[in-house]
């Protein structure tokens, strides 16, 4: 026969065993869930074209921020420095320069051109109700005073950015992201 502790000791018991677990414990063993609309990222490289579950996608933008603060008069004249601070945001949309958003949950795909001749990348947006919309990389958000826009996803283990604006001498990477599946039919479960 087994003793049963009374409900407040086992509650207590249970509130301390969660205490001493390290941080993260509890999601370890947990497998990456797919977000709601299967987001799929298509990769074209040498090899081909991969396809990739996004389990974790984002849109990064920076937005470059003015600090005008008090600074010795011995270190400059007019007792005042100008800071500058490019501060990263995520999002789960695509955020234009005049910060109105593309919500991934409203858009179907997102399709990238890559010119060969060109710096900057196209974007062509297609909505849930079949609306398109194209894009260049240089009408999003921060893409014209701070870094350049792009997007994250985990890919193989690591997170990856995927830049839609090049330096100034630099060419297109091999690997490119070519498309984002962002609504896709759930896959069918069948029985087991």
């Amino acid at each position: 026969m087994t003793a049963r502790l009374p409900v407040r000791w086992s509650a207590r018991l249970l509130l301390f065993a969660c205490l001493l677990m390290p941080p993260g414990a509890h999601i370890a063993g947990r497998a990456a869930r797919t977000p709601p609309g299967n987001p799929t990222v298509i990769l074209e490289g040498p090899g081909g074209e991969r396809t990739i579950p996004a389990v974790d996608l984002a849109f990064v933008f920076f937005e470059r921020i003015y600090y005008r603060r008090a600074a010795p008069r011995s270190e400059e004249a007019t007792g005042q420095r100008l800071d500058i601070e490019d501060r990263r945001h995520e999002c789960r949309c695509v955020r234009l320069e005049d910060w109105s958003r593309l919500k991934f949950s409203k858009l179907r795909q997102v399709e990238f051109v890559y010119p060969p001749d060109d710096r900057v990348a196209r974007l062509r947006v297609t909505f849930l109700g079949g609306q398109v919309r194209e894009l260049r990389a240089d009408s999003l958000s921060g893409a014209v005073e701070s870094f350049a826009p792009r997007f994250s996803a985990r890919v193989d283990g690591e997170v990856r950015e995927f830049l839609l604006i090049l330096p100034e001498h630099g060419s297109w990477p091999e690997e490119r992201l070519v498309r984002l599946l962002l609504r896709r039919p759930t896959p069918a479960r069948g029985r087991s």
